[in-house]
């Protein structure tokens, strides 16, 4: 028999890693092994590129690069699964250090940062073709033109990397958006604690939603749409996106001043909810 309540073991266990030095280095530590396997994956698929690029620009009988082992390829693919490995556990560490509601897509940047420079450097080794414009034939001397496929890899040099760098800049922009985001979130949230309002909350409809795999159906998540009456009387209704699949109690945080602003409500589907627990307007 356990004396202590579930709920609250939880929210204790919780509190307890979130700061913890032990969860940040481990943060840094799968950052770096996200970067170096980032870095290998993307010298391999530049090593990948440049056999299609060689195959464009050359003729099959081109043999300078017959004798050279695809070691880069396979390293690389290798280093894919290390670096979606090192990120994801990066990114579970700082959600746990910072009592996160959701994880951060900084380890991906630094992933697609090191693959982005990776390629670079990769394509500073291609081979060049053995004439500009034509894929010559040393054997039967039946030189043929390039096309447009032909002078489109002979630049990939330049605009694969290029559109890879493009990508990174893209993601980094959305992280940044999304990191002012949430830190405009913390802070909506702690000062509703300190100063809001905290009443129970009527589940009026959940609606499960499930995934197929190979394994079979699996519930992926949870609508939730909850009811809460605030400090005049007046009721209001809010909806929530949950991973939660067992739900039987729910709490609404909100801002008694403004009580109909989604953005100064936060739900509780949990007892004892810890500061990840409450979930904020989407």
């Amino acid at each position: 028999m356990n004396t202590v309540d579930p709920a609250q073991a939880r929210r204790d266990r919780i509190e307890r890693w979130r700061g913890d030095r032990r969860l940040l280095v481990g943060a840094i530590v799968a950052s770096a092994v996200a970067v170096v396997s980032g870095f290998v994956a993307g010298r391999g698929f530049g090593s990948f590129v440049e056999v299609f690029r060689t195959m464009a620009i050359d003729s099959v009988f081109d043999d300078r690069s017959d004798g050279d082992p695809p070691y880069g390829v396979v390293w690389g693919t290798f280093a894919v699964f290390g670096g979606i490995a090192g990120a994801s556990l990066a990114n579970v560490a700082m959600k746990r250090y910072q009592g996160r509601p959701a994880g951060s897509v900084f380890p991906v940047v630094l992933l697609l940062a090191a693959s982005t420079l990776g390629t670079w450097e990769s394509s500073r080794e291609w081979l060049p073709p053995l004439a500009v414009g034509i894929a010559v034939d040393p054997v039967f001397h039946t030189d043929e033109k390039w096309g447009f496929w032909g002078w489109l890899l002979y630049y990939a040099d330049r605009w694969v990397p290029a559109l890879m760098l493009v990508l990174t800049f893209l993601v980094l922009w959305y992280a940044i958006r999304v990191s002012r985001r949430y830190v405009e979130m913390v802070r909506t949230r702690d000062r509703l604690l300190a100063y809001g309002r905290r009443v129970p909350a009527q589940i009026v409809d959940v609606k499960v939603h499930v995934g197929g795999d190979e394994s079979g159906t699996r519930v992926v998540g949870t609508t939730v749409t909850l009811c809460f009456v605030d400090v005049a009387g007046v009721r209001h209704w809010v909806t929530r996106r949950t991973r939660d699949t067992t739900i039987a109690t729910a709490e609404v945080l909100f801002d008694p001043a403004s009580p109909a602003d989604d953005k100064k409500i936060f739900v509780a589907l949990r007892r004892c909810p810890a500061l990840s627990d409450w979930l904020p307007a989407a």
